[in-house]
C-alpha cells in the first residue's frame, strides 16, 4: 500500500511538473514564431526545403515537428513530450483505480497514451490538410478574380486572407503579416509550403508562383490549370475512397474485435483478465500480444489506405 502511494505521489508530480514544462513551451513556441516572421531565424537556409521534400525524409525530431506545424498546434516538441506525460499519468492514475494492478497499470499507460497522442496527432494534421484542400480552389479563384483586376500578388494575398475562413485564411494571413514585416513574398511563400508540405496542390501553387516571379508569364492561366488539375484529382479521391471502403470498414472491425472482447471478459470475469497483469508470465503474454495487434494494425492500415 505505501508503494502505492508512493508511485501514486511520484505520478502526481511528474504531472504538475509536465504541466509546467506544457505552459512553458507555449510561450516558447510564439516567441519562435514572431522570430519566423520577423526573419530572424534560420528559415532563408532551408529555401530549397520545399522543393525537395519528397526527397528527404528528415529526421525524426524534425518530422515531428513538422507534424504539430501541419496539425496547427501551438507547440513545441517539448510541449508535445509534456502533454504526453501528463495524458499518461492521467491514464495511469485511472487504471490504476479500476485495474488495481500496479504493473498491469503503468504497462498499459505507457504502451497506449503515446500511441493515441501520435494518432490524435496524425488525425488532426489530416483533417486540417484535407479542409486546406478543399478550400484552396476557392483561394485560387479569388486569386485569379483579384489578378484580373489589376492588383499586384501582394495585394492578392491579403485580399485572399480576408475573404476565406480558416485554416487556409489563417496561412494567407500569416503570409500577408510576414510580407508587412519586410520578409520577401517568395520566402512567405516558401515558408507555408513548408507548414503545409502535405497539401500537394498548395506546394504545386508555391512553386509555380515562385517559377513564375523569377522567369514571368500568366500567372493567371497557371492557376486556372491548377484549379481543373485540383478538380480531377478530387474525382480519382473520391474514386479511391469508394474502392477501399470495404476494406477500410474490416480493418476497423478487426481492429475494435481484441480491444471489445479483453473488455467484456473482464467485466464477466476480473480475475480471468486480471492473470495478464498481476503474473510475471501474463505480463509477457500481453507485451507480445500487443506487440503483434499494433503490427497488425500499421500493417492492415498500409493495405488498405494506399495514400499512406
Amino acid at each position: 500500500m505505501n508503494a502505492v502511494a508512493g508511485l501514486a505521489a511520484a505520478t502526481v508530480f511528474c504531472v504538475l511538473q509536465a504541466i509546467y514544462w506544457f505552459v512553458a513551451s507555449k510561450r516558447s513556441a510564439r516567441q519562435a514564431f514572431l522570430a519566423e516572421r520577423l526573419g530572424t531565424d534560420d528559415s532563408l537556409a532551408r529555401s530549397n526545403a520545399l522543393l525537395r521534400r519528397d526527397e528527404e525524409d528528415g529526421a525524426l525530431a524534425r518530422r515531428l515537428a513538422g507534424l504539430i506545424e501541419e496539425a496547427g498546434l501551438d507547440l513545441t516538441i517539448g510541449g508535445f513530450f509534456s502533454r504526453v506525460v501528463l495524458w499518461t499519468g492521467f491514464v495511469f492514475l485511472v487504471l490504476l483505480i479500476v485495474l488495481g494492478s500496479l504493473q498491469g497499470a503503468l504497462f498499459l499507460s505507457l504502451l497506449i497514451t503515446p500511441v493515441l497522442q501520435l494518432r490524435a496527432l496524425s488525425v488532426r494534421k489530416r483533417k486540417r490538410g484535407r479542409r486546406i484542400q478543399e478550400q484552396l480552389p476557392e483561394a485560387l479563384e479569388v486569386m485569379i478574380i483579384s489578378l484580373r483586376a489589376g492588383q499586384s500578388l501582394e495585394q492578392t494575398v491579403r485580399l485572399t486572407a480576408t475573404q476565406l475562413d480558416d485554416p487556409i485564411g489563417e496561412e494567407f494571413r500569416r503570409v500577408a503579416e510576414e510580407t508587412e514585416l519586410g520578409r520577401p513574398l517568395e520566402q512567405a511563400l516558401l515558408n507555408m509550403g513548408e507548414r503545409l508540405a502535405s497539401v500537394r496542390s498548395l506546394r504545386t501553387l508555391v512553386t509555380s508562383v515562385l517559377v513564375l516571379r523569377q522567369t514571368g508569364g500568366n500567372l493567371i492561366e497557371v492557376l486556372e490549370s491548377i484549379i481543373d488539375t485540383m478538380r480531377q484529382q478530387t474525382q480519382y479521391e473520391r474514386k479511391l475512397q469508394a474502392m477501399t471502403a470495404e476494406g477500410r470498414s474490416s480493418s476497423r472491425m478487426l481492429g475494435g474485435l481484441p480491444i471489445v472482447f479483453v473488455s467484456l471478459a473482464y467485466l464477466a470475469d476480473p480475475t480471468y483478465v486480471g492473470r495478464l497483469f498481476t503474473d510475471p508470465l501474463g505480463n509477457v503474454l500481453l507485451g507480445v500480444a500487443g506487440s503483434l495487434y499494433l503490427i497488425g494494425m500499421v500493417w492492415i492500415r498500409k493495405l488498405v489506405n494506399p495514400e499512406s
